[in-house]
């Protein structure tokens, strides 16, 4: 029995050491990609997989059925980033609309957003974001969820796969999770579309930031 328990727990450890990125393996895969031509990721993506650290941000994310962003640039500034997000939560579609400065390789919202790309395949985005939400129980209310909050103040960090599409190969996903798991995130994924679900149409649904 004690060898069978010694074998169990020698894989187990193989497996978990050979899975475990190192910092060197690491640093190609969440370097921030230079954001000097943000044409790139101009148009329509629809939220494949995704990742969030916050606890009430985690279940809006399990709650959700699609999401689809378009990016496109801004009529006042060649240095702004136009982001326009739609989502279905509970059968109920979202929209959101920011305005994001681009600074070297971060865009920053003057709402406390910041958005960083990361290494990609091809016809995809990967993103990473930090954010801050005050009063967030007003937002909460508009989508209908039900999981108020006495904090007056949310941070959130998340990681995200965007595509053209709406499916990738397993081997693009693999990728993407090697980058969480670099980034702290070692769990399975928050959302992982099915594409039996529809997606929100454009200008349908409540605003909840513009």
């Amino acid at each position: 029995m004690d060898l069978w328990f010694s074998s169990v727990f020698l894989v187990v450890g193989l497996f978990l050491s050979s899975s475990a990125q190192t910092p060197e393996e690491c640093k190609p895969l969440v370097t921030p990609l230079s954001m000097a031509d943000p044409s790139v990721i101009y148009g329509r993506m629809n939220l494949i997989m995704g990742y969030v650290d916050n606890g009430i941000f985690n279940d809006i994310l399990k709650a959700t059925e699609s999401s689809w962003v378009n990016m496109s640039m801004s009529t006042s500034s060649p240095n702004d980033l136009v982001m326009a997000q739609l989502y279905k939560m509970n059968g109920t579609c979202i929209r959101s609309n920011l305005t994001l400065n681009i600074e070297g390789d971060t865009a920053k919202s003057q709402s406390n957003f910041t958005f960083q790309l990361m290494p990609n395949c091809d016809g995809c985005m990967v993103t990473t974001v930090n954010s801050t939400f005050m009063n967030i129980n007003n937002s909460l209310q508009k989508m209908n969820f039900s999981s108020p909050t006495d904090k007056p103040e949310i941070n959130a960090r998340a990681l995200y796969l965007f595509a053209r599409g709406m499916t990738l190969e397993e081997s693009d996903l693999e990728v993407f999770k090697k980058q969480a798991s670099c980034l702290g995130f070692t769990r399975e994924p928050d959302f992982h579309y099915n594409p039996e679900n529809e997606f929100c149409k454009e200008d349908e649904g409540v605003m909840i930031i513009a």
